[in-house]
């Protein structure tokens, strides 16, 4: 019986803390649905969850997918407490770089910065100047 512990114990060891290395993002890891894109000049709502957009951060990438298409796009990001920035954005499966303002259908501006209102395990709200965004993680 102790050679079975002695076997188990430092496999649960082993596999917590690979858990907590893919956490490096905190609440901000995992997928997130947008679920209302709010216009804040007209205060109408643009798009939600029915449209199917997903954002999906992991180390230090963030997928931005339209439903179940294979087409998305991975950006570099950096995240601070109160703003997300987008970086270098690549196009897949044509694995070339494209401009920022390819990510316009998804709410991400031309300079790629996002203001962090909430985030939590759940919820997250982000905001630009013309914009709210709403998702939920998926």
């Amino acid at each position: 019986m102790k050679k079975i512990l002695y076997l188990v114990i430092p496999a649960i060891v082993c596999l917590v803390a690979s858990c907590k290395m893919g956490d490096e993002n905190g609440e901000l890891d995992g997928m997130w649905q947008l679920t209302e894109w709010r216009d804040k000049a007209t205060d109408h709502i643009v798009k939600t969850n029915q449209d199917s957009l997903y954002y999906c951060f992991q180390q230090k990438l963030v997928k931005f997918q339209h439903g179940s298409l294979s087409e998305h796009y991975l950006s570099r990001f950096e995240h601070t407490s109160d703003e997300l920035v987008i970086g270098q954005t690549t196009a897949w499966p044509a694995d070339e770089v494209r401009p920022l303002t390819e990510l316009a259908p998804f709410g991400v501006p031309a300079d790629g910065r996002l203001h962090v209102e909430r985030l939590s395990n759940s919820h997250m709200v982000l905001s630009t100047a013309a914009s709210t965004l709403t998702f939920r993680k998926y």
